[in-house]
């Protein structure tokens, strides 16, 4: 397994999703891999990676618009803190200088690599 203090997920955007009509009190399943076609909720895909929703309850004061994070690289989860803005570049470099690189074509059932973020055909 996995330590989940150094797991990179797949990052499916880079930047927030607006999200309206949440209840207060609902729990949602928050997608932490990047892997869920159902962005920014859980769909299941993580299984096969040590990666696991984070479960979120939807805070008990009344705001009619969430922005969520996609990039999941938050340091507030699920709540977008703008670490998106120049992402890019050090995703770029992680997988770049990924020391399961020579791996990444051999990926098969893992889904993605879990070092630096790759996913093949995403």
């Amino acid at each position: 397994m996995t330590d989940q203090s150094i797991m990179k997920p797949h990052v499916p955007t880079y930047g927030p999703c607006s999200i309206r009509d949440l209840k207060p009190g609902e729990v949602k399943l928050w997608c932490t891999c990047g892997l869920s076609k159902n962005q920014p909720w859980c769909d299941g895909s993580h299984k096969g990676t040590s990666f696991r929703p984070l479960k979120w309850t939807v805070p008990e004061r009344n705001q009619s618009v969430y922005l969520l994070c996609v990039c999941k690289y938050t340091k507030c989860p699920p709540i977008c803190d703008a670490t998106h803005i120049g992402l890019t570049s050090t995703i770029q470099k992680q997988i770049e200088n990924c020391p399961l690189k020579q791996e990444h074509s051999n990926i098969g059932d893992k889904k993605l690599c879990q070092q630096c973020g790759f996913v093949p055909d995403w």
